[in-house]
């Protein structure tokens, strides 16, 4: 059973200097606020596409995701943000096409934060900003298992419950690629003891905090021991001024 004590312990994100770029053996996941919109990481495509979002916000959560990605993505494989070319397909799991890579990733946004997880074994993340007056307990008995109910049911905290079993299922089935077409219902994400077994592999989950107000989880392919959180906000705008 998850420990609801630690529902309120945020994680700590280390300065990003002390980043070896190093992946083997570890994931490294990366936070970042939104920013003020700036275009300059962006290729023509991911500009176009940033100019059909009617709302501000999801314009500024998708160029400040686009931008820290190709930022990272250039340190990580030592190119230039400009040669790195992303997949865009349609409701399929992202990816970098070119330069040939080992690299996988995956991002996040909610609210006022974009999180990005690294690693060289396939993963998920997703951050959640709690919605006091979403109706969550709505969709408990078709999403939920008896014994997740329960949990989010009898928590002290039932809304952060709820995220905090939310953000691992949908961790897991963004590491997947079958995104929320699957039968959330069936996969449990109270007990990461022992891992999860889908699609001949083994899968591990963690939860973690931004704060009180951000839940979010990674899941990725068992085997990988080191989780390692660093805070990216002033890294973008250090590559704007460049």
């Amino acid at each position: 059973m998850a420990k609801q004590t630690n529902f309120s312990a945020d994680t700590h994100f280390a300065n990003p200097e002390s980043c070896t770029w190093n992946l083997p053996g570890s994931i490294h996941i990366w936070k970042f606020p939104i920013g003020l919109a700036d275009f300059s990481l962006l290729n023509k495509s991911e500009k176009e596409l940033a100019g059909r979002f009617h709302f501000d916000s999801d314009r500024l959560r998708f160029s400040t995701g686009r931008q820290a990605l190709r930022m990272l993505a250039s340190k990580y494989l030592s190119v230039r943000t400009e040669d790195i070319l992303l997949s865009a397909e349609k409701n399929k799991k992202p990816f970098i096409v070119s330069p040939s890579n080992q690299l996988h990733f995956n991002i996040s946004h909610s609210g006022n934060w974009v999180i990005i997880a690294f690693g060289e074994v396939e993963l998920g993340i997703d951050i959640e900003q709690i919605q006091i007056n979403f109706s969550f307990i709505d969709l408990l008995p078709e999403h939920f298992s008896i014994p997740e109910q329960a949990f989010v049911e009898e928590a002290y905290d039932p809304a952060f419950a709820f995220y905090f079993l939310w953000t691992r299922k949908e961790s897991l089935t963004k590491a997947w690629g079958t995104g929320l077409r699957q039968n959330l219902k069936a996969i449990s994400v109270l007990d990461n003891q022992s891992g999860m077994h889908m699609n001949h592999k083994t899968w591990k989950f963690e939860s973690f905090n931004l704060s009180s107000d951000y839940p979010a989880a990674i899941s990725f392919e068992a085997g990988i021991e080191n989780l390692l959180y660093f805070d990216g906000s002033g890294l973008l705008n250090q590559s704007q001024s460049k």
